[in-house]
């Protein structure tokens, strides 16, 4: 009995004691290594690249005539390597041994060199800026005079926000009034100004104080209330120009208590010589005093009123 497709030209006879299912697949077996073809051989990059290199080692001049010739390209690679290593040997036995020290290069003079051994070695750098220059001393500063002494002491003064009186001077330093009169012909001296007062001429820096501030100074060293409120109710009305709050005087450096303030604006009322000072009250209920030599009574209240719209 015949099992599977019968093709033409193809004919088998099976043994009927054989499994027809074990039959089935051996002659598909065979058909499949029928069909199958030999593989071409595979080139091999490796082995190439390799064979070249060993060409160009031995210097062959092999051009091919060996492989039509029927000979293995790797055989004559390995026989001319033979070849040229026999003749390498023949050569090295003619030629006389090598000494030791020729044979074997000295690891210790080829190592690279330590990085301290190389700094000491190095020779020193040329035009060095740095090298052989004389040590140069800070100039000597000029003695100070006696005047230039006290103009520092007066300077240290005004640095603290002091006015220095002549009362002080006097006391303090011998040939005061002397130092003084050289003052004003020596350059370095001339920050150093003097301001009379009602009781005492007082002196100091205006490189640390500035005039107005010497004037309020001034004022207070007086102890005088009465006259360091007109002054500085004038002041404020013939700079700014504006009317002066009486809490003004309540803040440094004047530093006066309500009670002080209120006191010395009574004592000024009703002398002449404090007849141009008034007083008016702004919008916000808030007490002013003005200089009449300076400003209205109503220029004044304009300007110390406080506005109470925005736009």
């Amino acid at each position: 009995m015949l099992f599977g497709r019968r093709k033409p030209g193809y004919t088998t006879t099976v043994d009927a004691s054989a499994d027809p299912e074990q039959v089935v697949l051996d002659l598909q077996k065979a058909e499949m290594a029928a069909k199958k073809k030999p593989k071409a051989e595979v080139f091999d990059i490796n082995a190439a690249s390799e064979t070249a290199r060993r060409l160009k080692e031995t210097g062959s001049t092999f051009d091919g005539a060996a492989a039509k010739a029927g000979e293995d390209v790797i055989a004559v690679v390995e026989r001319e390597t033979g070849e040229l290593a026999a003749k390498q040997a023949a050569e090295n036995a003619s030629a006389p041994a090598e000494t030791p020290a020729e044979a074997a290069p000295d690891t210790d003079s080829t190592a690279k060199p330590e990085l301290l051994d190389f700094l000491a070695a190095a020779p020193e750098a040329e035009n060095d800026p740095y090298a052989d220059q004389p040590t140069q001393t800070a100039p000597e500063l000029p003695e100070l005079t006696p005047a230039q002494e006290l103009a520092g002491y007066i300077r240290s003064r005004s640095a603290a926000a002091q006015v220095t009186s002549h009362a002080l001077l006097v006391t303090e330093v011998e040939n005061a009034d002397e130092l003084l009169a050289q003052m004003p012909q020596d350059p370095q001296c001339e920050d150093i100004v003097a301001r009379a007062g009602a009781k005492d001429t007082y002196y100091y820096s205006n490189a640390n104080m500035s005039d107005n501030y010497a004037m309020i100074a001034q004022l207070i060293e007086d102890e005088d209330l009465c006259a360091m409120f007109a002054e500085m109710v004038r002041f404020n009305a013939r700079i700014y120009p504006s009317a002066t709050p009486l809490r003004y005087f309540r803040r440094s450096p004047y530093g006066l208590s309500p009670e002080e303030v209120e006191q010395t604006w009574k004592a000024m009322q009703g002398k002449p010589e404090f007849s141009d000072i008034e007083e008016l009250t702004n919008n916000q209920n808030e007490r002013f005093l003005f200089s009449t030599q300076y400003l209205t009574r109503r220029y004044a209240k304009a300007i110390s009123d406080v506005d109470e719209w925005t736009d």
